[in-house]
């Protein structure tokens, strides 16, 4: 018989294997960290509550709020509205900030998410930056990207730099950022219960007009500007810093303090002159006392040569002396005046020569709604024949008030109680009586000078009347053999405060002496 062939088999291993932690929430990876479109913080919640089905409000109470309470050691703390959690529409924008709104936020997140870079969705690792007109208030968008994700299939989601409040353009289509809702035209919230990525949170409709592709606003005047602003502070949003190492704050005033050593030789005031910021404001900088705002600071790095993520983690800058370029004055391009053709304007030369003869002389803007023009477009073409007609108005004017004023003035010299300048000023509906000196000397001196002497003659009958009244108790008093006291004579007074009136006590030593107590 045969013996059976044993056969080896592999092992099989009994220990239960090691299974990571899970999360309590999904670990929704988010968009764009570590480049300048990288998604918001509260963008990140809304697209969070869609992923789970359930709105924004309904994540933030259940999940998201327990676990802010216990952080904050608040075990209690129950609540029942998105405003409860992160405060009213103007302190939302907090939750993208650099502040404990953030900070709390972000670990609550983190830990029922376990993801640990979601710090970066918001300004947490520049908490060096003023807080004071940091973020916007209200929502901004492009149209342009929110249509191009949607035809390309991706997802739909919330920039942090559309957050930031000093970018007004996007930086790929160039088109200035929309505040308002292009179906039912109102700002929206940063963070609403019913908050979703591309839809307005109050109409509930697309937040892409498709009109906007032919009629979008080009930025202009202040391109080249505003692409400098995005660019940089598009670094800093990319930047990916270690929350373990924040930029330090010492750093800025010590960019701005070895600037002006090393080009302007220590001259603060050289320096002032040269950037356009008071010398004062720039102390207060290099003394560490105040942190510049963000516009500043991109102001700062722009005249200095440098990035703004230089600026603010760099040390040991070395700046060449002789690069000091120019300001950039952001300004609006003037409008075009209108034009008008010769045959027009010698049409316009009479009528305007008319009205120079007109009584009453009209105002420049009652002339100007008469032709159809604005006033500056009338002053623009005919700048001698505006400024008669302006000179005749203000004339007229100036004489017509004075018509109206000196009645009243003369008849306030027969009012009794005689009022006074001031109150007369008051009615006429002047702050003060600085006009009326001016054009009616004499009168406004007159009613003052009767004014003052009403004053007087009061003031003499009250002072006869404390005197009576003081003399009158301490004889009082002095009959019933009693020291007419400063203390009980203030006892018997009508009003005892008038004795802490410096006139009362003098009587009163004035009696005394009389009486032969003193």
């Amino acid at each position: 018989m045969l013996s059976p062939i044993l056969k080896l088999y592999s092992e099989y291993d009994l220990q239960k294997p090691t299974i990571p932690p899970r999360s309590r929430l999904y670990c929704l990876e988010p968009i764009g960290v570590g480049s300048e479109y990288v998604e918001s913080l509260t963008g990140y919640v809304a697209r969070l509550a869609q992923q789970h089905c359930v709105t924004p409000r309904q994540l933030l109470l259940t999940e998201i709020a327990p676990h802010l309470a216990r952080l904050k050691n608040r075990l209690n703390y129950q609540p029942e509205t998105v405003s409860k959690v992160f405060g009213i529409d103007m302190c939302k924008p907090a939750a993208n900030g650099t502040g404990l709104t953030a900070a709390y936020l972000v670990e609550a997140l983190s830990a029922l998410t376990k993801r640990n870079d979601l710090h970066k969705l918001s300004l947490l690792n520049w908490a060096l930056l003023p807080k004071r007109g940091l973020l916007r208030h209200q929502r901004a968008w492009c149209p342009s990207c929110y249509l191009e994700w949607q035809q390309g299939g991706k997802t739909i989601y919330e920039p942090l730099l559309w957050l930031i409040n000093i970018v007004v353009i996007c930086p790929y289509h160039h088109n200035r950022l929309l505040c308002q809702c292009p179906h039912c035209h109102q700002h929206l919230p940063v963070f609403y219960w019913n908050f979703r990525p591309g839809y307005c949170s109050n109409c509930n409709q697309w937040l892409v007009n498709y009109e906007y592709k032919t009629k979008h606003t080009n930025i202009e005047a202040d391109l080249d500007w505003q692409l400098n602003v995005v660019r940089n502070v598009g670094e800093l949003l990319a930047f990916e810093s270690d929350l373990n190492s924040p930029p330090k704050i010492n750093n800025i005033s010590d960019v701005i303090s070895t600037y002006i050593n090393q080009v302007f030789k220590s001259n603060k005031a050289a320096f002032s002159r040269s950037i356009g910021i008071r010398e004062t404001t720039i102390g207060f900088w290099c003394n560490r006392k105040v942190i510049p705002p963000l516009d500043k600071l991109l102001l700062l790095a722009n005249y200095f040569g440098i990035s703004l993520l230089d600026f603010l983690s760099k040390d040991n800058l070395v700046f060449n002396h002789s690069h000091q370029p120019e300001i950039i004055n952001v300004k609006q391009s003037k409008k075009p005046y209108k034009r008008i053709s010769l045959e027009r304007k010698s049409v316009l030369n009479i009528v305007l020569t008319e009205v120079t003869l007109e009584d009453p002389p009209p105002s420049l803007e009652d002339v100007a709604l008469r032709l159809k023009y604005r006033p500056h477009v009338l002053q623009h073409h005919f700048p001698e024949l505006c400024q008669v007609i302006k000179v005749r108005h203000a004339d007229f004017k100036k004489l017509s008030q004075k018509q109206k004023i000196q009645p009243i003035l003369e008849a306030a010299l027969q009012e009794f109680p005689p009022p006074s300048l001031s109150s007369i000023a008051r009615r006429l509906g002047y702050k003060n009586n600085s006009y009326l000196y001016r054009c009616f000397p004499e009168l406004s001196r007159a009613v003052s000078k009767r004014y003052q002497e009403h004053l007087n003659v009061i003031g003499i009958e009250a002072r006869e009347r404390i005197r009576q009244e003081i003399e009158t108790i301490a004889l009082t008093l002095h009959e019933k053999g009693y020291k007419p006291t400063q203390a009980l004579v203030t006892r018997l007074l009508s009003k005892p405060k008038i004795m802490l009136n410096w006139y009362a006590r003098k009587v009163l030593r004035e009696i005394l002496h009389t009486l032969g107590y003193e």
